[in-house]
């Protein structure tokens, strides 16, 4: 049985985005479960990546693959005349109204929806949220799988502390993809400006989405790190931030949670963000009110003077056990097998 992972990017080019690690993860764990997998995408020729062979577009027109699985949105313009079992990725149901901040890219994604409901054997989606979401605005003709955010199962030995101060740190990593991150950022590093030093690791996403304002000169920006090298600033971290992009939970599945929870950081996070429930359920961390500054300042205050650093091991193994890259690999490989059984 041959996969091929069908990918709208070019995996070669630099990124540290959760979209490339996450590519990466689960191909690398579909051919751990012995399937013969490989990455289709925009190149120009065949290479390799972290082990994973990539293929150009080209190879999907020779009938190689007995399943494509597509990766967000746009991979499913890619898919050309391709007439097997499609499992489609998307991570959030857009309509004609929400989510407001996907305004300029709208019309693009509900045509790739409406091609993904047309192809697609098999929707797989992060959250029970999107799965009403797709129900109601596209039936109940097609199967659908959660498969939720993972997290590496294995990370790298800690090498040093990367921070040069002795303050308390507040940590965000990942993507800002809307304007009132910045802003919430910016006020946050106001509040605690005697209290936490606020490191952000990352990069701004906001010309694909609604503008906004810049980061405030109190935030200490990393840029982009490779993902190995963001392990030691979660582990010496004194709490992991996740802002939400809005008010709709379909619109705010976070994995900064997942990597933050992972490498044993409480987390300091806002409703209506739909990891929260796991926070919850381990008790390992804060949950603030939505667009509620004085709420985040008394909830960021209690995580920081009363951390629940006893339970960090038990957490981290947790997550390794439960939430892994790996898990959701020996899903997908059991829905592929199933769809071409």
């Amino acid at each position: 049985m041959k996969t091929g992972i069908l990918f709208h990017k070019n995996p070669f080019k630099p990124s540290t985005g959760i979209d490339i690690v996450r590519l990466k993860a689960i191909s690398k764990g579909l051919i751990e479960e012995g399937m013969d997998t490989e990455i289709i995408a925009p190149v120009e020729k065949e290479g390799i990546i972290d082990s994973i062979p990539v293929k150009p577009l080209l190879y999907l027109n020779k009938n190689r693959y007995d399943l494509l699985k597509t990766c967000y949105h746009f991979s499913i313009e890619l898919i050309g005349d391709y007439k097997g079992p499609v499992v489609s990725r998307i991570v959030r149901v857009v309509d004609e109204i929400f989510p407001l901040r996907d305004e300029k890219i709208r019309h693009r994604l509900l045509k790739c929806q409406e091609l993904i409901s047309k192809h697609a054997s098999v929707i797989s989606l992060n959250n029970r949220e999107n799965e009403e979401r797709w129900r109601y605005f596209y039936g109940e003709k097609l199967p659908v799988i959660l498969t939720p955010t993972g997290c590496p199962e294995i990370i790298p030995p800690s090498q040093r502390n990367p921070y040069r101060s002795d303050r308390k740190i507040l940590l965000f990593i990942g993507s800002i993809c809307a304007g009132r991150m910045v802003k919430i950022l910016n006020e946050i590093s106001e509040r605690f400006l005697y209290t936490a030093e606020i490191h952000y690791i990352g990069r701004s996403k906001l010309e694909f989405y609604d503008g906004g304002e810049k980061l405030s000169k109190n935030i200490v920006c990393h840029g982009e790190l490779e993902e190995d090298k963001i392990w030691d600033y979660i582990k010496y971290a004194s709490a992991g931030i996740a802002i939400a992009t809005g008010p709709c939970p379909f619109d705010n599945d976070m994995s900064k949670i997942m990597n933050y929870l992972r490498g044993g950081l409480p987390v300091l996070s806002e409703e209506p963000i739909v990891n929260n429930e796991l926070i919850r359920q381990l008790d390992y961390g804060k949950i603030f009110s939505y667009n509620n500054m004085d709420d985040l300042v008394i909830k960021g205050e209690e995580l920081l003077n009363n951390p629940p650093s006893d339970k960090r091991e038990h957490i981290m193994a947790f997550m390794a056990e439960k939430h892994s890259w790996k898990k959701m690999a020996e899903k997908y490989a059991e829905l592929f097998k199933s769809l071409c059984s």
